[in-house]
């Protein structure tokens, strides 16, 4: 794979570890130092360096196959890598049990009982995470359910079982939240409130970590961004370094731009 200019300008906006512009230091809530990972003849994951800062919401885009699930399921310690490491929020991926208690997450579909409510659902999950019950309302009111909490999740829209999953995700009041398409299936105003909320929890001083295909969304709510491509991070760094490189560009063109010229 050949080293575009793009894509060394991009390393280049990348800061070094433990900084980003603006600050001489500042905690970071995912790094990962050579992370490899392998099924059969197929590298999923290729030698990916990344660093997520503490209180961000980072993008995480790239091509179907760049690898983005699968390094979502090692950050989570769902499989194992063949070689490289990791830290997540201040603990190596080694010790799963050091930081998935401040973790939370919603990857692929979210998995409900669909005869029990949304709130019979989640007092289930609460008694199990030995979260309060008032902890269930909060993620309830916080993902604009509280109305709809009685109702069997079985009638649920798509969206609506989005939303839920998001705050299944949120029931630990976790520190990084990783996200895997929340807005799949949601219209325009449940798109906007997502958005909302994700500013919201970013206030708080959360981290989140976003896998999404809608571009423009990313670029309303998103200040980092990871962009992966045949499992090696393409870009690592702030949104707006991102965008400055090409002023005037859409970032859905500095996307592309960005993608075909590594194909070259």
């Amino acid at each position: 794979m050949s080293l575009c200019p793009d894509r060394l300008q991009a390393s280049q906006a990348t800061p070094a570890p433990g900084s980003t512009p603006g600050s001489a230091s500042r905690a970071l809530a995912i790094e990962t130092l050579g992370l490899r990972k392998h099924f059969g003849k197929l590298t999923a994951v290729d030698g990916l360096t990344i660093s997520v800062p503490a209180g961000t919401v980072a993008g995480f885009i790239g091509p179907n196959g760049a690898g983005k699930t699968t390094t979502i399921r090692l950050l989570l310690g769902l499989i194992r890598p063949d070689a490289g490491s990791a830290t997540i929020l201040g603990q190596p991926l080694t010790n799963a049990l050091g930081y998935l208690p401040r973790v939370g997450a919603l990857i692929e579909a979210p998995a409900f009982y669909p005869s029990l409510s949304a709130r019979t659902n989640l007092d289930v999950l609460a008694r199990l995470g030995g979260y309060s019950s008032s902890r269930v309302r909060e993620v309830l009111d916080l993902v604009e359910l509280s109305d709809r909490a009685r109702d069997r999740v079985g009638s649920y829209s798509l969206g609506m079982k989005q939303r839920l999953g998001v705050a299944m995700a949120l029931l630990p009041d976790p520190d990084l939240l990783i996200l895997d398409e929340p807005a799949n299936g949601l219209d325009p105003l449940g798109i906007i409130a997502t958005r909302d909320l994700l500013r919201r929890l970013r206030e708080q001083g959360k981290t989140i970590f976003l896998s999404s295909h809608l571009l423009g969304e990313l670029e309303q709510v998103a200040d980092w961004l990871v962009m992966l491509h045949q499992g090696k991070a393409l870009y690592n760094g702030p949104v707006r370094a991102f965008l400055d490189q090409h002023p005037g560009a859409s970032f859905e063109e500095r996307f592309l731009s960005l993608l075909k010229g590594e194909q070259q």
